[in-house]
């Protein structure tokens, strides 16, 4: 029950919910401990860890070199929803400056951070047959981590959805998602060199247009508007022609 509390109510993953109750039960702990009661990997348990420090669910301490976890009283988590809820109603009159119900005008969602940010990655699983981006490699892995870069891909290939990304060379970073088993529903190019792209653009046939920043500026953009979706297009099919294919 605790378990579908946090993660139901609070937001949180499955991960980040076991990594919060092995804290409640362990007190003070090492990444070891924790991750053995969690279930987890040491090398994946870090990036749950420090989005609950992020959330203030959990301190964390260095003690003869060494890093130390503890988890924050229960009261925390009420004190989290009601940090939430004052946001909420911060950013409401933004909200309204979106909402947009006729159907002639583009609708525009502006993301800030990077746990807002994940909405633009999650388009991808909603869209029906193809995907068309241009990305840097290390710039997206920096930013949501492998975990959900896998999580998200594997819900992608699942429904079917092909896609095609022209990733930057000097830039690139392999995920372990993009294997043999991925080349029906994936087809990769490489920007020529020298390229310069620090944002990561994607084109959803759900007729959304989705713009990443890197860490640094953490933002994103989706903008529904056939339009600015069919130019994309154009420019898009244009760079493809110019990159080269991964061998």
């Amino acid at each position: 029950m605790s378990h579908e509390i946090l993660t139901e109510n609070l937001g949180l993953t499955d991960k980040e919910a076991a990594v919060y109750l092995s804290l409640l039960e362990l007190g003070s702990s090492s990444i070891k401990p924790i991750a053995a009661r969690a279930g987890l990997r040491r090398t994946t348990l870090y990036y749950f860890i420090d989005h609950l420090v992020e959330l203030g669910l959990v301190e964390k301490t260095r003690t003869g070199g060494r890093n130390r976890y503890i988890a924050k009283p229960p009261e925390e988590l009420i004190l989290l929803q009601q940090r939430r809820l004052g946001a909420l109603k911060d950013a409401l009159p933004q909200f309204a400056s979106l909402y947009n119900t006729s159907t002639q005008k583009p609708r525009i969602s502006y993301f800030e951070g990077v746990e807002q940010m994940k909405a633009v990655l999650w388009e991808e699983t909603k869209c029906h047959q193809n995907i068309w981006g241009i990305w840097s490699g290390e710039e997206v892995a920096e930013l949501f981590g492998p975990e959900l870069l896998s999580e998200v891909d594997a819900a992608r290939r699942q429904k079917g959805v092909h896609v095609q990304v022209v990733r930057i060379p000097e830039k690139d970073e392999p995920f372990s998602t993009f294997g043999e088993h991925d080349r029906s529903n994936r087809e990769l190019r490489y920007a020529p060199a020298g390229t310069v792209f620090p944002l990561a653009f994607t084109l959803y046939d759900t007729g959304k247009v989705g713009i990443m920043s890197s860490k640094k500026e953490g933002f994103g953009i989706l903008i529904e508007s056939a339009e600015l979706f069919a130019a994309m297009k154009t420019l898009f099919d244009a760079f493809w022609n110019l990159a080269r294919p991964a061998v």
